[in-house]
């Protein structure tokens, strides 16, 4: 598909590299605009479409994407515009070009973007380019302080409209959902009932942390061959947690210096480490995590309700995330944060207040009692 825009090359990194020390200065968080060997294989992979704008030479703006076939899910990421030509409309163009483009090569079904809230400007930016607010991340990230993000995605003509009805959830759910089908619709409404209870068990072994990253990505692959309990198209495993008696595996991404982790998979099965789950967040706790996040099918009731026990919250949804025959499933997005809430200057678009306001209402019910202690 054509575009306005020209494809970078390999020969731009020192020149992206230039671009993003002026925006970002050395707080850029992705090795996509501080790490040149990553941004030129990138650049090279044909599953990626890095677009810049030039003036006198120069690179002024710049994008990218890159599609995962076998996910069939798109994401955008890198937008960044030199400071002096702000104000003509190019991050504009830019995210409306490379979303078409991603969702024209027929390997996409959606496209997504996350976006901080320092300033709502982006999250505006692609709000008229068609994207949908579908949730935000609470203390996701640690910058100055700990930093929430949101959640945009734009599909496919015809995706939306032909996906897998769920008829039961979780009651906590409910706020969530019904935000979700005031954007973009739901199947069907599912009935609300209350969320399955769950005992925490004993376990005597210790949790042993492999961080090996080669090592736990050849583990997973090999382990992991079901295609729906490996899906996971958010993140890779870096590290693996195994319980020293044998009883459960845990793969997730760690990322020490942000202070998150992604629950990625686990054997024999999630249930099996439902029970254990606070032994598992104190570990990884002590590993410098204090947001951990995974995302669970919206038709897996017993899974969101264990979630739910250990002190997940509903933060986003991703409608149509996963195919499975002619129609998609819907994923819930669940998150713990270890941090009181901190939205001190959050600068958030008025489509993505219901979502902040659902997760502040069930936090302050889960860890606050009435006399407004922490729990």
């Amino acid at each position: 598909m054509e575009t306005e825009f020209e494809p970078a090359r390999v020969d731009d990194v020192d020149e992206l590299l230039r671009l993003f020390r002026l925006v970002y200065g050395t707080s850029y968080a992705l090795p996509l605009g501080t790490d040149g060997e990553v941004m030129a294989r990138e650049i090279s992979s044909p599953k990626t479409t890095w677009l810049v704008e030039r003036k006198n030479g120069k690179i002024i703006a710049s994008i990218m994407g890159t599609v995962e076939p076998s996910d069939r899910m798109g994401k955008m990421q890198a937008l960044v515009v030199d400071p002096r030509h702000r104000g003509g409309g190019i991050a504009n163009r830019m995210v409306g070009d490379l979303a078409k483009v991603l969702l024209a090569t027929g390997d996409a079904d959606s496209v997504y973007g996350t976006a901080r809230t320092t300033s709502a400007v982006p999250q505006k930016i692609h709000l008229r380019n068609g994207f949908h607010a579908l949730g935000i991340f609470p203390n996701l990230r640690k910058a100055e302080r700990h930093e929430t993000m949101v959640l945009l995605t734009k599909y496919r003509d015809g995706v939306l409209e032909n996906r897998h009805p769920v008829h039961k959830a979780p009651q906590s759910l409910g706020p969530l959902l019904k935000t979700v089908h005031e954007t973009v619709g739901l199947p069907v409404f599912p009935e609300l009932v209350p969320e399955s209870e769950f005992q925490a068990a004993e376990s005597s072994g210790s949790i042993e942390l492999i961080d090996a990253p080669n090592f736990v990505q050849q583990h997973f692959d090999s382990t992991m061959i079901d295609p729906v309990r490996r899906f996971y198209p958010l993140h890779k495993p870096n590290v693996l947690l195994a319980e020293s008696t044998g009883a459960y595996q845990v793969y997730a991404h760690l990322s020490r210096k942000d202070g998150y982790c992604t629950l990625i998979g686990a054997t024999p099965s999630p249930m099996d480490v439902a029970p254990h789950m606070e032994k598992l967040i104190d570990e990884l706790n002590g590993y410098g995590a204090f947001y951990i996040e995974t995302i669970v099918p919206l038709y897996a009731f017993e899974e969101l309700s264990a979630a739910l026990a250990h002190g997940f919250l509903p933060v986003a949804m991703y409608p149509a995330m996963r195919k499975e025959g002619e129609r998609w499933h819907d994923y819930v997005v669940m998150a713990r944060t270890m941090q009181p809430l901190d939205f001190r200057g959050l600068a958030i678009d008025a489509a993505f207040q219901p979502f902040a306001e659902q997760y502040i209402d069930l936090w302050t019910q889960k860890f606050l009692n009435t006399s407004g202690v922490f729990r």
